[in-house]
């Protein structure tokens, strides 16, 4: 079977769409389990990926394996958790015999401490490629999804507030293009050791984004950006505890100042900026 860590989010449910259509059988797992409306049925088990021996137990039955790292609660210190977990996925997979494994990562993946995913996620990359497993990872530019969360208050107000300055473009793409560019890499023979970089089919500024939650909404959608200063304090306004606010500061200054270099051949994902963010406009 392949198993997918990380399956009830968009992009593990592309991962897992794509497996169940090539005919494979798939295992999901989550905190809290996961409820199926594919068309094809898939199997779950519930456990918190902590718990190293449960999780070993798992993966001790797949063929293949995705692994995306549980995002960890703002309010709490999310560096020390998403750690924490990444150092429980690696032990499990210490000595598992797989056919594929594949990690999804993100753009500007670099050591450091206290710098979000960035930091977490590079950690998790140079833990898989020690495995003795044929490994791909997948590092996604900016998620397309990030700007849904801004439609309750952009819709009310008619200002996109973000910490992204509104004249700088940035390469995006949409999370289910992630899941099946994953899924596929999981089905390839293809990828030991290799790093793919995928993004969509433009990059954006925030200025068309607020253009785009125009065409969607109706009404006129004025871009605001934060200064940087103040990055911080918007982060705890936003219910982040001190630590995470702090970490989540540090890596938007790395994202935005672009401290990584862009990849210059990225695969690009079919699905526009609209499409995406229509999707979520209309409850899905």
């Amino acid at each position: 079977m392949d198993v997918i860590l990380g399956g009830t989010g968009h992009v593990g449910r592309a991962v897992t769409e794509t497996l169940l259509a090539a005919g494979h059988e798939v295992t999901v797992v989550s905190r809290r389990g996961a409820s199926s409306t594919l068309a094809r049925s898939f199997s779950t088990v519930a456990l918190d990926v902590t718990d190293t021996s449960a999780l070993q137990a798992v993966f001790q039955k797949a063929r293949r394996v995705f692994v995306l790292n549980p995002p960890a609660a703002v309010s709490g210190n999310t560096d020390v958790e998403e750690r924490r977990t990444v150092r429980s996925i690696l032990a499990a997979l210490h000595g598992i015999c797989l056919e594929k494994l594949v990690v999804q990562s993100t753009y500007g993946a670099q050591p450091g401490e206290h710098c979000g995913d960035l930091g977490v996620l590079y950690e998790l990359e140079q833990g898989v490629l020690r495995l003795d497993v044929p490994t791909c990872i997948v590092r996604a530019a900016y998620y397309m999804s990030n700007w849904a969360g801004l439609l309750k208050e952009v819709k009310v107000t008619g200002v996109m507030k973000m910490l992204l300055p509104s004249a700088q473009a940035f390469p995006m793409v949409a999370p289910e293009d992630v899941g099946h560019f994953a899924g596929q890499m999981l089905l390839s023979n293809e990828g030991q050791g290799g790093i793919y970089n995928i993004e969509g089919p433009k990059a954006y500024t925030p200025t068309e984004v607020a253009d785009v939650f125009t065409n969607l909404l109706g009404r006129s959608v004025q871009a605001q950006s934060v200064p940087q200063d103040e990055w911080y304090a918007t982060y705890l306004a936003n219910g982040f505890s001190a630590e995470a606010a702090r970490s989540y500061a540090t890596m938007t200054g790395l994202f935005v100042h672009q401290h990584y270099e862009l990849p210059i051949d990225p695969h690009r994902g079919p699905t526009d900026l609209e499409t995406c963010l229509r999707r979520f406009l209309q409850g899905r």
